[in-house]
């Protein structure tokens, strides 16, 4: 199933994005690097701040696995912000007859209801794997210039409720050790070759907000460490070195 046979459950759409103009002019918007060159391009523009306070109806998007997890990183954050989108993602992950398939290709969730904030969620898969197994940069870059052409598709047909502004992290750079830079120029030359005005809004964590996601990672880690230890304290007693089961 394809990310536009998933249908909104608002009957008449979600509402329309606002706002867009006190982003551009806000206090949050940085304007040169620690080199005091610009930070921005013509279609990319970076803010300091939270991408979940985009404003209703915008598109947040964020570089996937195939595998159907979003277990780290900003991942995580989405996982638990928007449950019913991620059970989407997933569910499109575990259907597919190989994770591979899916790879450069984009998934657009529409709002869900029991979801807040009536965003659209933009899920790119740029790499099959995660972690240790995480694909080399050189093809996570393919498969992204790939993924947001389909992106951008998919938002100029979706039928229905029409997304509103694109509002991105740093693709790639967090758990997928992409450079940003690498990743923006893709992202600029797909915006640049549709010929629109479209912007696209990439937010840069305050560092209050890096610590508090290192904070909540490493929550979710001991959570699963100490699901493990449970679990190896049960076996204990159970069969010792060389000893086999009885097959009845």
């Amino acid at each position: 199933m394809s990310g536009s046979d998933y249908e909104s459950e608002y009957d008449e759409g979600p509402p329309a994005a606002v706002g867009l103009a006190s982003l551009l002019s806000g206090p949050s918007y940085p304007q040169d690097d620690d080199n005091g060159e610009s930070v921005d391009t013509e279609h990319v523009k970076l803010f300091y701040g939270d991408i979940f306070a985009a404003p209703p109806n915008s598109v947040l998007i964020h570089a996937c696995n195939c595998q159907g997890s979003w277990g780290a990183g900003i991942a995580l954050k989405f996982r638990q912000t928007y449950p019913a989108a991620y059970s989407i993602y997933r569910d499109h992950c575990l259907s597919s007859p190989s994770p591979a398939l899916i790879l450069g290709t984009t998934l657009l969730i529409p709002p869900q209801r029991t979801d807040p904030c009536n965003h659209w969620i933009a899920c790119m898969f740029t790499s099959v794997h995660f972690g240790r197994r995480v694909d080399p940069p050189e093809k996570i870059l393919e498969s992204t210039a790939s993924a947001f052409e389909h992106l951008l598709s998919r938002v100029k047909n979706t039928p229905g409720g029409v997304p509103g502004a694109l509002h991105a992290c740093k693709i790639n750079s967090g758990k997928f050790g992409v450079e940003w830079e690498k990743s923006r120029t893709i992202l600029e030359d797909s915006l640049a070759a549709e010929g629109k005005d479209r912007i696209l809004f990439v937010y840069e964590p305050t560092c209050g907000e890096i610590e508090r996601e290192k904070l909540e990672e490493a929550a979710q880690n001991s959570k699963a460490t100490g699901a493990g230890s449970r679990g190896r304290r049960k076996s204990k007693g159970g069969l010792g070195r060389g000893q086999q089961t009885l097959k009845f």
